[in-house]
């Protein structure tokens, strides 16, 4: 005997399945740089948009709220698939969408992962200012691996950042002095 599906999961079993498929034709016809940073695990962007089921669990589970989904306003081949915006929510890595990821679209890739890169707004940064400050620099998880003092200004270790953010939200100005960039 088989299961009955309800109104809600048949409607939504069809629009995932009708994503992926438009998904995996669009994101196989058109490359372009990506402008936005996708959460953890999510890879090179083709594979990750014919892959996401655009079902939402990232989202739904992010602790923080830092992952946010694409509207159909962005186009077929960006709506419903996860974005965040570090700049706004930092993300923690935690990794709860990679676990919850039904189809696998976002990875685990190990203990390297980086989703953007920090860079200082010298004119907004306040220690370029001459003014003593240093709250990006605490406020790094990764510590000065990833961004440090150097003759009282903070220096971004390109290499070393994972573009969490959490520099982003510790920055005291209004017009941050540091950056989250894809």
């Amino acid at each position: 005997m088989t299961e009955k599906l309800n109104r809600r999961q048949y409607i939504k079993e069809n629009f995932r399945s009708s994503f992926q498929f438009l998904g995996s034709i669009i994101g196989a016809t058109i490359e372009h740089e990506r402008n936005f940073i996708r959460p953890p695990g999510a890879g090179e962007e083709l594979g990750f948009v014919a892959t996401c089921s655009r079902c939402g669990e990232c989202e739904d589970v992010c602790p923080t709220a830092t992952i946010s989904l694409f509207s159909s306003d962005y186009g077929a081949k960006l709506a419903g698939t996860p974005y965040i915006n570090p700049n706004e929510i930092p993300c923690t890595f935690c990794n709860k969408c990679i676990t919850s990821c039904p189809t696998g679209a976002l990875e685990e890739s190990g203990e390297n992962e980086k989703i953007g890169i920090a860079e200082v707004v010298t004119y907004n940064c306040l220690a370029h200012k001459g003014t003593l400050c240093d709250y990006c620099v605490r406020a790094c998880p990764l510590g000065p691996i990833a961004i440090s003092m150097e003759d009282g200004k903070p220096v971004i270790n390109e290499e070393n950042c994972n573009g969490c953010g959490q520099c982003v939200s510790a920055c005291i100005q209004s017009y941050k002095g540091i950056y989250i960039r894809v």
